[in-house]
């Protein structure tokens, strides 16, 4: 693979990174808008979103057919940009995308009327914006290319007959580190106090990979809602902030560029670090002993859409086999369908480490589901006392 290329998985802080074309949202305020709405469970004051009150009412159900130009909400970096050109010249739309920092302030975005047409939530996120009546229903009979999805996305937890979401990625987390300057690592959550890395550590700047790492550590269940044990973690987690040297989800940028020593990572963060340098064995990648996190990004069309039907289009178009091999080969991140899965066999053939294991998501209690507002103000005030 190409030295020096720049497809990483970049969930970026501040304003540098993103392309020309994309319209970076300022960081501090998706923290702010964010952590309010986690406060604020799951209402927000002066929403415009206006729900059917009838989901099956004829008409609710996308059909793909270009009904319009596309606008992506999504990771930054997270998808070939030469897919999204050749989409849009086959179909003769424009393909424009706009990044989120966080799931929290793309959720924030939806509930106050953004009209995106398609967007990029984890699996619980899936199940959130399903309950609450912000992603459109579609038949996926409609979407051919998603004949060939691996079994577990036939009905998965968070969407029952996989009809308000199709995966797109899925992805563990655990430490990646610098080869060459890092030693002592046991494969353990404890590695994020690793003495010869210290000052130059970075966590997730995620509260529930950040908060779910500790719980891990101190033995307790990864979604825990316990207050006395979320004291703890909290305890473990100012421990760890000693050694840090900050708080990011722009991994492969801080591995490449040397700020990073180890960072807490999903498994595609050290693929295209290594895609970026002359000696990939300079980056190393564990899951750790204690438990490893595992979930699935989807795609998903808002309520909002204005153009739904294209975006099922395109939904189909990410899925095409060819299309899915090159999409993992620019991410590193696995495809559960024809193409994506054969990929991403090739990139991990040479380090099991980064493998992900389908059959890891089928126990959900090593997916972050924190199904309870009163759970997300807990954890999102413990992780905000962190951070402060």
């Amino acid at each position: 693979m190409p030295v020096g290329r720049v497809g990483w998985r970049t969930r970026f802080e501040g304003t540098g990174g993103a392309s020309v074309s994309d319209l970076k949202l300022n960081r501090k305020q998706l923290f702010a808008a964010g952590a309010g709405l986690a406060l604020a469970g799951y209402g927000i004051s002066g929403c415009t979103v206006e729900r059917p009150l009838d989901r099956s009412a004829a008409g609710d159900i996308v059909e793909p057919k270009i009904d319009g130009d596309l606008l992506i909400f999504n990771w930054a970096q997270y998808m070939d940009p030469a897919l999204k050109k050749e989409f849009g010249e086959k179909y003769g739309v424009k393909v424009s995308e706009v990044n989120f920092d966080n799931l929290e302030a793309m959720v924030t975005k939806l509930r106050a009327g953004g009209k995106y047409d398609l967007i990029f939530p984890s699996s619980e996120y899936v199940k959130r914006l399903k309950n609450e009546q912000l992603i459109r229903q579609f038949d996926r009979a409609e979407v051919p290319n998603a004949a060939t999805l691996s079994p577990y996305y036939d009905s998965p937890w968070y969407d029952p007959n996989s009809e308000f979401s199709l995966p797109y990625a899925y992805y563990t987390t655990g430490i990646a580190w610098r080869t060459d300057q890092v030693t002592g690592m046991t494969e353990s959550w404890n590695d994020m106090s690793n003495e010869s890395a210290f000052g130059r550590i970075f966590m997730l700047d995620d509260f529930q990979e950040g908060i779910g790492q500790a719980n891990l550590i101190n033995g307790f269940y990864l979604n825990t809602e316990k207050s006395d044990e979320l004291e703890v973690s909290k305890e473990t987690l100012l421990e760890q902030k000693k050694g840090l040297r900050g708080f990011s989800t722009n991994t492969a940028q801080n591995l490449v560029s040397g700020a990073a020593a180890i960072t807490q990572a999903w498994n595609g963060d050290v693929v295209n670090a290594r895609n970026q340098v002359d000696d990939p064995s300079m980056f190393a990648y564990e899951t750790c002993k204690e438990g490893v996190p595992v979930g699935t990004d989807s795609m998903a069309i808002p309520i909002t859409a204005k153009s739904p039907g294209t975006a099922l289009l395109f939904m189909n178009w990410m899925l095409k086999p060819e299309n899915a091999f090159r999409n993992v080969m620019w991410n590193g991140y696995p495809q559960p369908v024809a193409g994506g899965r054969e990929a991403f066999a090739k990139l991990v053939k040479d380090d099991p480490s980064i493998d992900v294991n389908l059959d890891e998501l089928s126990n959900t209690s090593m997916e972050f589901r924190l199904e309870n507002p009163d759970a997300r103000r807990e954890w999102t005030r413990l992780w905000t006392e962190v951070k402060a």
